[in-house]
This record gives C-alpha cells, sequence and structure tokens, in this order.
C-alpha cells in the first residue's frame, strides 16, 4: 500500500496520510471514511492540484498552520481540525489565484504552496475590510420597509460576522446562514468571499431601492404578501424590480410601482410571438435599460448586469400572467 506517515492524533482518533500508487488519502483509526468523506477528499485535492499543486506541497502548509493553532504547543489535532485546517489553506491559495484588490493575479506556478498561502491571507483579511466597508455603507440610513427578515440579518446578524469569523484557522466558513436572500445568489462561495459578494449585491439592491418612494415599496410588498412585515422572507429588491419592469411594459408611471389597464393583455401583446428565449433577452433588455434610466444613481455596468440577471426568471412569470404556451 505504501509509507504511512502519522498526521495527528486525539484519545485514539488520527489522521493517517497514505501514500499509494493513486495519490494521497485520509482516513480515521487507520481505516478509510465512507464514500462521502472520500468524495469530499478527492475534491479537497483536485482543488489543490488546479494551481499545480500536489498534497506533497501543501500538507507542509498544513503544518505550519497546525503549529500556530496549537501555539506549537503539539503537532496533533482531532481528524475534524485536522480537515478544517486543510479547507483553511485550500481556501487562501485559491484566493490568492483568484482574487485581489490591485486586479492583478499571479501566474500559476510562479509561487510555492506556501507563498500563495501567504498572499491569499492577505487578500482574504482586506476582502473582509472592504465587506465592512460595504456594510457601513448598506446600515447607513438604512431602510427595511417594515420587513423583519431583512431588518435581522442585517443589523443583528451581519454583526456577528465581523465579531467571529475565523480568518486563519476557518476562513472557509462565513458563520451566517444569511436567511434575509440576496436577489441573485451566483455560483456557490463561502467564507469571506460569501459575505463579500453577499453585501455587494445588497448594496446595489438598496440603490435601486432607493428610487421609490417607502410607501410604494411597502403596497408592492403587501400585494405579494399582506402579512409581509413579519412573514416575508424573500428578496425585497426582486419584488420591487418585476414591478417595476411590469410598469414599462405596461405603460404605466415606473415610479408608482402601480400598473394601468389590462395586465394580462397587454403583457400577451407585448410577448406576442415570442419564445422563451426571445421573451428572456427583452426583459432582460428593458431592466438594464431601466437601470440605467436612473441616471447618476446607478451609473456602473456591474449594477445594470447585476439586475439583467432576473431577465429570464421574470419573462417565464409574465408569459404564464399572459397565457402564453411558450
Amino acid at each position: 500500500m505504501g509509507r504511512r506517515t502519522l498526521y495527528g492524533c486525539n484519545k485514539g482518533a488520527f489522521l493517517v496520510i497514505v501514500r499509494t500508487s493513486t495519490g494521497v488519502f485520509q482516513g480515521r483509526n487507520k481505516e478509510e471514511k465512507d464514500t462521502k468523506v472520500a468524495e469530499d477528499r478527492e475534491s479537497r485535492e483536485n482543488e489543490g492540484s488546479m494551481y499545480g499543486y500536489g498534497l506533497e506541497e501543501i500538507l507542509p502548509v498544513v503544518i505550519y498552520l497546525t503549529n500556530k493553532y496549537t501555539s506549537g504547543e503539539s503537532s496533533s489535532v482531532p481528524y475534524e481540525k485536522a480537515e478544517m485546517l486543510m479547507e483553511a489553506v485550500l481556501y487562501c491559495i485559491r484566493e490568492c489565484f483568484t482574487w485581489n484588490t490591485a486586479g492583478v493575479l499571479p501566474a500559476v506556478n510562479s509561487l510555492s504552496a506556501r507563498q500563495a498561502y501567504d498572499k491569499g491571507y492577505e487578500y482574504v483579511t482586506e476582502k473582509v475590510k472592504m465587506a465592512r466597508g460595504l456594510y457601513d455603507g448598506l446600515i447607513t440610513d438604512f431602510e427595511d420597509y417594515g420587513c423583519l427578515n431583512y431588518r435581522k440579518t442585517v443589523l443583528e446578524g451581519l454583526p456577528a460576522f465581523f465579531l467571529k469569523y475565523d480568518i486563519r484557522f476557518c476562513p472557509q466558513d462565513h458563520i451566517l446562514t444569511l436567511d434575509y436572500p440576496d436577489m441573485v445568489r451566483g455560483e456557490a462561495q463561502c467564507g469571506a468571499e460569501r459575505i463579500y459578494s453577499y453585501l455587494s449585491h445588497l448594496c446595489m439592491e438598496k440603490r435601486f431601492l432607493e428610487q421609490f418612494d417607502r410607501q410604494a415599496v411597502c403596497r408592492v410588498l403587501a400585494g405579494v404578501q399582506p402579512d409581509y412585515r413579519e412573514l416575508y422572507l424573500d428578496n425585497i429588491c426582486e419584488a420591487v424590480l418585476y414591478q417595476a419592469v411590469k410598469c414599462v411594459i405596461t405603460d404605466s408611471p415606473v415610479w408608482k410601482l402601480e400598473t394601468s389597464g389590462d395586465e394580462k393583455e397587454l403583457l400577451g401583446i407585448y410577448f406576442d410571438g415570442d419564445t422563451r428565449e426571445q421573451a428572456a433577452r427583452k426583459t432582460a433588455a428593458l431592466i438594464e435599460m431601466l437601470v440605467g434610466a436612473m441616471g447618476n444613481a446607478v451609473p456602473d455596468p456591474e449594477f445594470r448586469n447585476y439586475f439583467g440577471q432576473m431577465g429570464k426568471a421574470f419573462s417565464a412569470r409574465y408569459l404564464l400572467q399572459a397565457g402564453s404556451r411558450e
């Protein structure tokens, strides 16, 4: 089977690094873990190798982090902690090659695994600082529109991240459940990356919502769910944007967020003969036009692109309301 190296132990449970002809696997009490853990392990190996590093290069970094975790008193940690520290190293290495404030990424294989980890750790630290700046902007003149879930997530939940987030030993865990959803989640994220993305989205949504009178927004929410103050768990901006685009389609005053005329008929006329793909493109274009018409309040392309992603979902709902079979 190959040479075995004891990595760490605790009360009889220890992590064994087993070198085989097919690579490296981890087991507890000298037995391979179940299928799910094996799949997780393979995923981590692939994540490390994506940037040109094998486990023989990454493990010394994990050992370095383990020594810091135990303050140099022991090189042994429980299996779960070893898993956590391995994931922490891989998270920072990934950040090194995918994000930094200068906008210039290092070339793959230009850094040792330890250098990539250290640089990634710096980037994660900087991302947390930037997330804090976004949060401070979000809560300035914060308006919750009476929505309990939104208020509690922003004012009570998010501060816990900045108090408890462990940049050094568990940067992959963003701690929070984020019960209030951002409008466009995008790809799976975790750690500081997820919180930074989440806050970026909420700040853009706040800028959009500020273009409308508070009472108009509240009317939209009440129309979706009469007892929205206590029970509304969806995204506020999504409901308002959906109604605003419908106002454009029905030639109604957008700022009122109220449509005039027969919605079904007008939606049917607007999307008449369109396929789902055509309807999605038309709706995305309307969204970007609507956002662009707001002038200096929302000038950047990132803002328009973010909202434009709702085109496909909105068009499907509009077609359904219009009674289209497309």
